[in-house]
């Protein structure tokens, strides 16, 4: 699960297609998907220090995910 944070907001949107130059796919928090911008998110490193992905995501997201690439 590839993880990106919107710069403005902070918030965290879940990557379902980075095909794109510019643009990629994404889950937003609250479960929609979304074509958006890449130059409005950075990227999310994940360590050891760190949460798993999966705790930083909200339910609708993970439902999102989940019957995006597992249906």
């Amino acid at each position: 699960m590839e993880l990106v944070r919107n710069k403005a907001s902070g918030k965290i949107f879940v990557v379902l297609d980075d095909g794109g130059e510019n643009e990629f796919l994404l889950v937003t928090p609250d479960g929609k998907v979304r074509t958006l911008e890449k130059h409005l998110f950075s990227a999310i490193k994940v360590d050891a220090k760190m949460p798993l992905p999966d705790r930083r995501v909200s339910a609708a997201q993970k439902k999102v995910y989940t019957s995006y690439f597992y249906d």
